[in-house]
């Protein structure tokens, strides 16, 4: 039990460094056994426990006072997996890949694939739990793929006690049997469960044994291209038109300086990124090489998310040059347009390494059959919907005008019959669902900026935000800063929350174990205290400096001409090919945005600054301005790297 328990528990953070708590006590079983014992010490002691994966969420559903149960070592192989293979009722042959919950979603779709059932659909990041996963009915991407949860064949839970509840389709624990629900409703009341019924143990899924690879393809075009206000029909024939679509827009990405500001030409002139993979018999001619350039740039983009949070929280009217910069960074996945084929799992994992720091709130706009598309003029709407709060922040002279500093992103899927899933819809509909989310950084101020901005969005005076459409939230997401939130799900759930409760009463009567104060508002629809403050935690701190303290925003920008021969601006570093070079202070890169007259400069430091940059073609110099504070240097001193980086050696 020793190896299993810590002893002196230390402050518990998610993986976004948004959320930090200390627990009284903090277990990692690594066996069923410890986890049984935990379990039942726990009960004898009348301690309420929280399981949780790695913490990719945003809120409070992991957080405990008392006993935390961190799952990460429920993993091969000192659980091993099994599989079995069968045939299902369609006459196809179907794999039970039946696993333990702290495999990861990485593992786990690489096994998938050499067992020949390559999962069908999964998010970016590898890292992630199966337990969290499955347990708050995340979701993957594709318009005729099911949602996670869809797959789960069975599961095991450890309840109150330390005692086995097993679930399929023809068998339930003989306490539930009472209740009058069949098997196969049992199973989806349970498949979502959000640790409230008990602690996973093992997982099993039914993936149908059907090789498949995927051709990637990435458009860079006009945001109006996708979602025009005035043709939703745009968005049906791209969606319609290919099996797994993602769309990504960096907010005011076009723009062009006004003095030292930038100034947004408008969202609707902005470029939207969108990325398209086809299912494809063909063989994978994806190299490692190729593979790794695949999910570098989203990796790269969140290393250097630390500093950009950094600045942002000092310089919000920055935001517009990062979008840029975001946006620029994603286009050499241009390269992989002249054919190249993936295994599945190569290219849905596209985020191997993931930001922090950062806030993320994602809701579902449900996709009727109506034939007319109406489903897809909800889901341009509800983006206009944002767009139109978000500039009115813009244009309101306050001191938020970028309060969405990341990203949107939007994804498409079928439905689930999962009861408590954001996706569900009844069993043989044909509705599909949109999952639609903002993210922004959460430095300092930001995080403020963000709940105020999301309160207004949610508010009843702009039709309560993407609540209109009748979905529910992500449970994984950050959910503490719109307004009356728990009273909103708790009735749309309805009857489907009622039966869920019966049978957590079943097992884990009024929630005396497994329910912390976060899940119990919106199992009675109690409204959700407001955040109160940003919170502090070693994860969302500035990076590092070795100066005593940072240095202060200079009053006046500073301003350096770099002369060089004759220049060709398209030799210059750009944002797919930087210059990497190493100084007497260490190494640095630059690049430079021609189009917007912007370079970057990557210090020593791991911070990016940012610079204006005007070329005179008659005098054949560049002519740089510090445009955001550093945290580690001078204005000046960022002028010395930028005049060094052109004169060193490759």
């Amino acid at each position: 039990m020793s190896d299993a328990r810590d002893r002196k528990p230390s402050p518990q953070s998610n993986w976004a460094g948004t959320i930090t708590y200390t627990p009284a006590s903090v277990a990692q079983p690594a066996s069923v056994d410890e986890l049984k014992q935990i379990l039942k010490a726990a009960q004898q002691q009348g301690r309420k426990v929280r399981p949780r994966g790695t913490g990719h969420s945003w809120n409070d559903a992991i957080v405990t006072r008392e006993c935390s149960i961190n799952t990460n070592r429920l993993a091969p192989p000192k659980v091993p997996y099994t599989t079995q293979i069968i045939t299902g009722a369609d006459g196809k042959p179907y794999c039970l890949l039946s696993v333990p919950p702290g495999m990861n979603q990485g593992d786990f779709s690489l096994l998938a694939q050499q067992h020949g059932c390559p999962l069908p659909t999964q998010g970016p990041a590898p890292d992630i739990t199966l337990s969290g996963f499955t347990a708050n009915g995340c979701h993957g991407t594709g318009w005729q793929q099911p949602t996670i949860a869809e797959l789960v064949h069975a599961i095991e839970l450890q309840g109150p006690g330390g005692e086995t509840l097993h679930f399929d389709a023809t068998s339930m624990p003989e306490s539930l049997r009472s209740l009058g629900i069949s098997g196969p409703d049992m199973l989806n009341l349970v498949r979502v469960h959000l640790g409230a019924l008990g602690v996973l143990s093992r997982i099993t899924f039914k993936l149908p044994i059907q090789p498949f690879n995927l051709r990637a393809t990435n458009k860079f075009v006009r945001l109006t291209e996708v979602l025009d206000r005035n043709d939703p029909g745009k968005l049906k024939a791209l969606i319609e038109g290919h099996d797994y679509v993602e769309l990504f827009w960096f907010p005011y990405n076009n723009w062009k300086w006004k003095g030292l500001h930038a100034e947004p030409l408008g969202p609707e002139t902005d470029t939207l990124w969108v990325m398209i993979f086809d299912r494809t018999s063909d063989p994978p001619t994806a190299t490692d090489a190729l593979i790794n350039l695949w999910n570098d740039a989203m990796g790269v983009l969140a290393v250097i998310g630390e500093a950009n949070g950094w600045v942002l929280s000092r310089r919000p009217d920055a935001a517009p040059m990062y979008s840029s910069l975001a946006l620029g960074s994603m286009k050499w996945k241009n390269l992989f347009n002249d054919g190249v084929v993936f295994k599945p799992r190569d290219a849905f994992l596209y985020q191997k390494r993931y930001f922090r720091s950062f806030l993320d709130l994602e809701f579902t706009i449900p996709m009727n059959s109506d034939p007319g598309g109406q489903g897809f003029a909800d889901v341009v709407a509800g983006f206009y919907q944002l767009v139109d709060r978000m500039e009115a922040w813009r244009n309101s002279g306050g001191d938020q005008p970028y309060p969405i500093n990341l990203n949107v992103h939007a994804r498409f899927v079928k439905n689930s019959q999962a009861a408590l899933s954001p996706a569900f819809a009844p069993a043989g509909s044909s509705t599909h669902t949109c999952y639609i989310e903002y993210l922004s950084y959460s430095h300092g101020r930001l995080t403020a900026d963000y709940d105020d901005f999301s309160r207004d969005f949610y508010s009843p005076a702009h039709a309560d935000g993407w609540k209109k459409y009748g979905g529910i939230p992500n449970w994984g997401k950050d959910l503490a800063s719109v307004p009356k939130v728990a009273s909103y799900v708790h009735g749309r759930l309805g009857t489907r929350l009622q039966q869920f409760l019966q049978v957590r009463d079943r097992i884990d009567p009024g929630g005396k174990t497994f329910t912390n104060d976060y899940l119990a508002a919106f199992f009675t629809g109690t409204d959700l205290p407001a955040r109160a403050a940003p919170i502090a935690s070693p994860l969302a701190a500035p990076i590092a400096s070795p100066i005593a303290s940072p240095i202060a925003t200079p009053t006046a920008p500073s301003t350096r001409s770099v002369p060089l021969p004759p220049l060709d601006l398209q030799r210059l570093p750009n944002l797919s090919s930087p210059w990497t070079r190493t100084l007497a202070t260490g190494p640095v890169e630059l690049a430079h945005d021609v189009a917007h007259g912007v370079a970057y400069l990557l210090n020593e430091h791991g911070e990016v600054n940012v610079l204006a940059v005007q070329h005179d073609p008659a005098t054949h110099q560049l002519h740089y301005t510090t445009v955001t504070p550093s945290q580690h240097l001078l204005p000046e001193q960022i002028l010395d790297r930028v005049t060094a980086a052109h004169h060193a050696p490759p």
